[in-house]
C-alpha cells in the first residue's frame, strides 16, 4: 500500500465527551487526524448550505427527499455532536425496510437513488454486526443497488461499548485485524470516521453520500481494529 492509498490504517482512536478523533498513520509515515466533517461527512443536524459550507436544515430534516430506498437522508436534526434518539433512527430503519425487495438475506434497491439506513450493532443482540435497515444477521445483510446510483448512508453507533465508523471497501472477508487496511474505500465519500458509543438512548450520527462503485460485490466494515475481524461486515453488490 504506497502513500495515496485511500484507506490507511487507523492506529489510535481517541474519544472525547463530544467528538471523535481518529490519527491516521499513512505509508509514508506521517500523521494526520480528523475530528469534523468533510463535504461527504456530515453531523446530524447539518446540510450543505448554498455557499458551499454547512449549514442548519430548515423544517427539522436533512436533504430533499425521504427514506423507503428514494434517496436523501430523512434524519431529524439532532443535538450538538450529531446525537439522535435511538427511537427516531430505530423508526427511519423501519420505514426504509419498507421500500425494498428482501430475498434470501438480500435487500434490493431499484432506483437510482438509494437510501440506507446503517446501525453499528444496535443492542438487538451481542457481537460486532451491521444492521441494515432493520435486517441483520451473523455477517449482515446482502445490499443490492444498480449501476450509478447515489447512495445516502444515514449512519449511527448504537452499541453502548464500542465506537463505531462505516467504510465501504474493495477487502473481502476474512478479514484480519486492521481490515481497513486491506484494501481501498471503494467510492469517494463511502467512510464514515469513527464515533464514540451512544449517550443513554442517544446515539451519534452522521451521513455520507456517494455513487455506487462499478459492477461487483463490495463490503462494508467498521474501521475500527478488529470489528470486521468479529464478524462487523455486510455485503454490497452493484449490478
Amino acid at each position: 500500500m504506497n502513500s495515496r492509498t485511500i484507506a490507511v490504517p487507523v492506529l489510535a482512536l481517541a474519544i472525547g465527551a463530544g467528538a471523535a478523533t481518529v490519527v491516521l498513520t499513512l505509508a509514508n509515515g506521517h500523521t494526520a487526524a480528523n475530528s469534523s466533517p468533510t463535504a461527504s461527512q456530515r453531523a446530524v443536524g447539518q446540510a450543505p448550505s448554498s455557499t458551499g459550507g454547512t449549514g442548519t436544515a430548515d423544517g427539522g430534516m436533512m436533504g430533499a427527499a425521504g427514506g423507503m430506498g428514494g434517496g436523501g437522508s430523512d434524519i431529524a436534526r439532532g443535538a450538538s455532536g450529531g446525537l439522535v434518539p435511538a427511537a427516531r433512527m430505530q423508526a427511519l430503519a423501519a420505514r426504509a425496510a419498507q421500500g425494498v425487495t428482501k430475498s434470501h438475506g438480500t435487500l434490493s434497491y431499484h432506483t437510482k437513488a438509494v437510501t440506507l439506513v446503517a446501525l453499528g450493532a444496535p443492542g438487538n443482540r451481542p457481537g460486532m454486526y451491521w444492521q441494515i435497515d432493520g435486517v441483520d444477521g451473523p455477517k449482515g445483510p446482502t445490499v443490492s443497488v444498480p449501476a450509478g446510483a447515489t447512495v445516502t448512508v444515514d449512519f449511527a453507533d448504537g452499541d453502548p461499548g464500542h465506537p463505531h465508523g462505516f467504510e465501504l471497501t474493495t477487502a473481502a472477508p476474512p478479514y484480519g485485524r486492521m481490515a481497513m487496511g486491506e484494501g481501498s474505500i471503494a467510492s469517494p465519500g463511502a467512510f464514515v470516521m469513527p464515533v464514540p458509543p451512544p449517550k443513554g438512548n442517544l446515539w451519534y450520527a452522521a451521513t455520507v453520500t456517494f455513487r455506487a462503485p462499478a459492477p461487483g460485490t463490495y463490503h462494508i466494515i467498521c474501521p475500527v481494529p478488529g470489528h470486521a475481524q468479529q464478524g462487523m461486515w455486510a455485503t454490497l453488490v452493484v449490478r
